[in-house]
């Protein structure tokens, strides 16, 4: 390659002398440019070479980088695995845990329901009811009403039921007998002894119309009804709270549940109920 740039050089040197020249001088002075070309030539090679070193050196640099930032990420990539895993057990043991806690919370539920039921049955004994009532015993009106209150709040619901019809039996006009009336219902409603219920209900309703158990009375009468899929009934007893009662907060719920029915609640007229 060198030489065939010198050549070209002295090609077109030679073209341009006049064909007369050909002193020493001038040939001299064509060897200093012929050298100095020359000198030129290979410090371009220099150049090139140092620069082609460099550029092969920053290449090798780089792939070691690259080697080592490869092996980094397979340590991570590696550890994040690991993690994962671990994760996976830990949720699979947390799982296992938890069914096992819940089948013991299962357990233990059902262990208590016995007791409460042997609880029951062991207060029943205890204290048994003649069918001549309480009143024997000595006790007063309140204590009477009172524990059988008591049962019905600790969901004893038979005692409360036959503490509440012992009061009534004794007691017909005491001041409480509405309430205990329709207490009576709420225990069988809590059993889900419904048509009971809503007997227990209808004799709060009619033995006692002016209590202020009335409404609260009707309301639950109602609920029982749609329960039993008897669903007229339901609907008057609804209307018949918003007529009779518009400003209890029974007559919200009962317009509520008329909505829920598609059924438009009533603003004066009373709705007679269809007969049982």
């Amino acid at each position: 390659m060198k030489q065939m740039i010198v050549f070209c050089l002295l090609t077109a040197i030679a073209s341009v002398l006049p064909a007369q020249a050909g002193t020493k001088e001038e040939l001299i002075r064509l060897q200093s440019d012929v050298h100095a070309l020359q000198t030129q030539i290979r410090e371009l090679e220099k150049n090139f070479s140092e620069k082609t070193d460099g550029l092969r050196s920053l290449v090798a640099q780089l792939n070691d980088q690259i080697a080592g930032s490869n092996l980094v990420l397979e340590k991570v990539v590696s550890s994040l695995e690991n993690q994962v895993a671990d994760a996976r057990s830990n949720e699979s043991a947390l799982l296992d845990e938890i069914r096992a806690l819940s089948a013991k919370i299962d357990d233990t539920g059902t262990r208590i329901s016995a007791l409460a039921q042997q609880l029951s049955e062991l207060k029943m004994q205890a204290r048994p009811i003649t069918q001549g009532g309480l009143s024997g015993s000595g006790l007063s009106p309140e204590t009477i009403y009172n524990q059988a209150n008591t049962d019905l709040i600790q969901e004893n619901f038979d005692l409360a039921i036959q503490g509440f019809t012992s009061y009534l039996n004794d007691f017909p006009d005491a001041p409480n007998a509405a309430a205990a009336q329709y207490n009576i219902g709420v225990a069988y409603y809590s059993q889900n002894r419904l048509q009971e219920a809503i007997s227990a209900f209808t004799r709060t309703i009619t033995n006692y119309p002016d209590s202020d158990r009335v409404a609260s009375a009707l309301y639950k009468r109602a609920v029982a009804e749609l329960a039993m899929q008897e669903s007229d009934n339901a609907i008057a007893d609804f209307k018949d709270i918003i007529t009779r009662y518009p400003t209890v907060p029974e007559a919200d719920l009962a317009r509520a549940e008329l909505k829920k029915l598609g059924v438009t609640a009533p603003k004066s007229k009373t709705t007679r109920r269809k007969v049982r």
